[in-house]
């Protein structure tokens, strides 16, 4: 794992007096400007290194100091970030609530790394892989392509790395199948470390049944799940991988790496080689950055191909859902969302919503794949162009009424994927 981040459990462990006794003390701040209508809660800030440097100075930096955010005396849970893997720390990471129209300072304080104190974990990625010893969480990995998916609870803990924060969790099917699953959460707390794990340490299902912190909600099937991505070729959906009854696999290596885990978030790198689409052989890098506080992740993809311009899909499970889909455009911003709302968890249980948010100018237009067939079936394909870098972020949004029961009424979760559209289009300005 890139990072220097204190991976944390527990509380803050001592009075912001006892906190700052062996900082060196900056004057130096930020101010954070919520120029929108819309309040925010857990708003994502990061501050990078040269950022912090060219506002507090290097000197501390230099003296192997730790930057914290203080706002009116008080420490604010963050985590410190070696992104690039080089043995330095890159960003400061932190989660600030703001009302609309105000402005915050947020001034920086240095402190000793054993000084540094612990924040509640919010946050939290779990890639388990059974080996002679157990099952245990690996931090990289890589699938040559000649390993087809593997019958379920015999290698992975959870099919592929999963991850979660204080309100809802994902994972990948990395053995092949390459869907996303979703996790409906009812308590704040991380709980995937030892989800799928029975007691004597094998492997079995047991999160497709209510537990105290919610359970596996999604039925994924053939289709791509929520978030999952193909490409279109010749007017077809090519799977970013193979199904279970495949013979062979269309990915050449596929690889998984831990880049941070900590307080307010986690990110890892999936990395696809070789993906033959019967279009040429393709490289993707799929960056997964989940946040506290949000129903959702973001997904940062870049594309590589012989091509001009691309077709990528991004998938949303259409199994249980008899409403049609909503493709939403917000007047005024460069945002739009496509999502779903209906008793459309396993048996029709309980209300979901579930959409994506992306930029307007990369949308094509959506689709509905077969309910059955040899490639992808039950899903809402929602078509990208991609140009130059070939590349799109894009946002994963999932509200179950378990977790909040105003997701049951979809006027709220109209309303709710409104504000992140705005949230998205007026960003917090940070001076």
């Amino acid at each position: 794992m890139r990072t220097s981040v204190f991976i944390i459990q527990g509380i803050i462990i001592s009075t912001s007096l006892l906190l700052l006794s062996g900082c060196s003390a900056s004057q130096e701040d930020f101010t954070v400007i919520n120029s929108s209508n819309i309040d925010r809660s857990d708003e994502p800030i990061v501050f990078s290194r040269e950022d912090i440097t060219e506002k507090a100075g290097g000197i501390q930096i230099m003296e192997g100091k730790l930057p914290l955010p203080v706002k009116d005396g008080e420490p604010i849970p963050a985590q410190i970030d070696d992104i690039d893997g080089d043995g330095s720390w890159d960003e400061l990471a932190f989660t600030l609530s703001i009302a609309a129209g105000d402005t915050q300072n947020v001034s920086i304080e240095f402190i000793s790394p054993e000084d540094y104190p612990e924040f509640t974990a919010r946050t939290n990625v779990r890639f388990g892989v059974l080996d002679e010893d157990g099952v245990r969480a690996v931090e990289t990995l890589e699938i040559p392509g000649n390993e087809l998916p593997v019958p379920l609870f015999t290698r992975y803990q959870m099919d592929g790395p999963a991850w979660e924060n204080d309100k809802v969790g994902f994972r990948q099917y990395i053995d092949g199948r390459n869907g996303r699953d979703l996790f409906g959460k009812t308590m704040a707390s991380m709980a995937l470390d030892t989800v799928g794990i029975a007691e004597d340490g094998s492997l079995e299902d047991n999160y497709h049944v209510m537990l105290p912190w919610g359970r596996d909600i999604l039925a994924v099937g053939n289709s791509l799940g929520l978030g999952g991505i193909a490409m279109l070729e010749n007017n077809q959906p090519v799977r970013l991988g193979v199904r279970m009854d495949a013979e062979q696999n269309n990915v050449a290596k596929t690889s998984y790496e831990l880049i941070t885990e900590g307080p307010v978030r986690s990110i890892f790198k999936l990395n696809y080689e070789g993906w033959n689409t019967g279009n040429g052989n393709y490289s993707l890098e799929n960056t997964v950055t989940i946040w506290a506080g949000r129903y959702g992740y973001t997904n940062d993809i870049t594309l590589k191909s012989p091509n001009a311009s691309d077709t990528l899909i991004v998938g949303v499970v259409n199994i249980h859902n008899d409403n049609p889909p909503i493709l939403f455009n917000e007047t005024g911003t460069d945002y739009s969302a496509f999502y779903t709302h209906d008793k459309q968890t396993y048996d029709d249980g309980w209300y979901l919503g579930m959409g994506i948010i992306f930029p307007s100018e990369s949308y094509l237009s959506y689709q509905k794949a077969p309910d059955s067939g040899p490639g992808v079936t039950t899903s809402f394909l929602n078509l990208f162009e991609l140009r130059q870098d070939k590349s799109l972020t894009y946002h994963v949004l999932a509200g179950w009424e378990l977790s909040d029961t105003q997701f049951a009424s979809p006027e709220y979760f109209d309303a709710f994927i409104s504000e992140e559209i705005q949230k998205e289009s007026a960003p917090v300005i940070i001076k």
